[in-house]
C-alpha cells in the first residue's frame, strides 16, 4: 500500500482546460470566466478503500488538504471511501462501528469548512436497527454542512443483501455548472443519466468501488467503455472516482462528451484535477460530439431497484450517518 507521505509524488498534474462547456473554442470567454472567478475546479481522488475507517479517513483528509492547496472548489471520493464497502470489505453491517464513522464524518465536515471546499464523500448512511443502511454520497458544502445525500439507487444482487436502495436524484449548481451524482452500478442503467440530462446536468460525479479482484476481469474492459459511452451519449463530463485497491478494474478517470478519457495510474493513490467550463481540443484530434437530440423521458420510469425506505432518517437527506 502506498503511504500518505508518497501520495504527493503520485498526484496527477492539473489539467487546465481553456474553452467553453458547449465545446465551442473561445479562449477570450474562458479568460473572462476565470477573471470573474466563475471557473469551477474539481478534484477526483482514488485511495485504497478498506474496512479500516481511520485509515480511509487519513487518506481523505490528506486529499482534501491537497485539493484545497491546489485551489480546487470541490473534491470527490469513491463509493464507500470512508465506511468501506459492505459485502466486500466486510460481510455485513452487523456490529459496524457507526460512532467512529460519525466522528470522522464530523471531522471531515469541519475540515471542509476550514478549507472552504466542497466534499463529495462516499460512505454509508444508518437508517435503523431493523433496516439496512444506504450506500451513499454525502454532499458537504464549503460551510461544512451536509446539504444533501445521494443514495445508490440501482443495487446489485449482492448489494441488496447489505444495503437499502435510494429513490431520489440529487443536483447542485456550483459556479453555474449543474452537477449530478451517481454510484457504481447506476452506470449500467442509461435511464439514470437520461433523467439527469433532463435536469440540465453537465457534470456528473460518479463514484465507484471496483477493486480487490484477484486478477483482471471483463470489467477492466467494460468500465472505461461505460464512462466514455455515458459521457458521449448524454453530453456530460463524468468524474469517475474508483478505489485504488489492487486489483482495481480501472483507475479514477474523467470522461468527456467527445469520448476522450484521462486517467490516473492504476493502484496508486492520487488526485486528478480539471476545470470547468471545459471544451478542450485534444492534442490527438478535434473534439466531436453527437446526440444533440435528447432522449424522451418515460412517464412512469422507476429509478431504483429493491425497496427504498420511508424511515425518517432515510427521507432526511441532510442527517449524519
Amino acid at each position: 500500500m502506498t503511504t500518505l507521505s508518497n501520495t504527493k509524488k503520485t498526484i496527477a498534474v492539473v489539467i487546465a482546460a481553456t474553452v467553453l462547456i458547449t465545446l465551442a473554442t473561445d479562449p477570450a470567454c474562458y479568460a473572462e470566466n476565470k477573471q470573474n472567478n466563475s471557473v469551477l475546479k474539481a478534484a477526483t481522488c482514488q485511495l485504497p478503500v478498506s474496512k479500516d475507517i481511520l485509515s480511509n479517513a487519513k487518506y481523505i483528509k490528506q486529499f482534501i488538504k491537497e485539493a484545497a492547496e491546489n485551489k480546487a472548489d470541490i473534491v470527490h471520493f469513491s463509493e464507500a471511501a470512508l465506511s468501506g464497502y459492505g459485502g466486500s470489505d466486510f460481510p455485513s453491517f452487523e456490529d459496524f462501528d457507526w460512532q467512529t464513522l460519525r466522528d470522522q464524518t464530523r471531522q471531515i465536515m469541519a475540515l471542509a469548512k476550514k478549507l472552504n471546499i466542497w466534499v463529495i464523500l462516499g460512505s454509508a448512511h444508518y437508517i435503523s436497527e431493523n433496516e439496512k443502511p444506504t450506500n451513499c454520497l454525502y454532499i458537504i458544502s464549503s460551510e461544512g454542512k451536509i446539504v444533501d445525500r445521494y443514495d445508490k439507487s440501482m443495487l446489485t444482487a449482492s448489494d441488496l443483501k447489505v444495503y437499502t436502495p435510494g429513490n431520489h436524484l440529487v443536483t447542485i449548481t456550483l459556479k453555474g455548472i449543474k452537477c449530478g451524482f451517481l454510484i457504481c452500478y447506476d452506470i449500467c442503467y442509461p435511464e439514470m443519466y437520461n433523467a439527469y440530462r433532463h435536469k440540465g446536468v453537465t457534470l456528473m460525479f460518479h463514484s465507484f468501488y471496483n477493486a480487490h479482484h484477484k486478477t483482471k476481469t471483463i470489467l477492466d474492459e467494460i468500465g472505461p467503455a461505460w464512462i466514455r459511452v455515458r459521457a458521449t451519449d448524454y453530453l456530460m463530463w463524468v468524474l469517475a472516482s474508483n478505489s485504488s485497491g489492487s486489483h482495481s478494474s480501472w483507475p479514477t478517470s474523467i470522461g468527456r462528451p467527445d469520448g476522450s478519457l484521462v486517467s490516473l495510474e492504476r493502484h496508486v493513490p492520487g488526485i486528478l484535477y480539471r476545470e470547468f467550463p471545459d471544451s478542450e481540443v485534444t492534442d490527438e484530434f478535434r473534439s466531436w460530439t453527437h446526440n444533440k437530440k435528447m432522449m424522451a423521458l418515460p412517464k412512469d420510469e422507476i429509478y431504483h431497484n429493491g425497496e427504498p425506505s420511508n424511515h425518517p432518517r432515510a427521507v432526511d437527506t441532510k442527517s449524519l450517518p
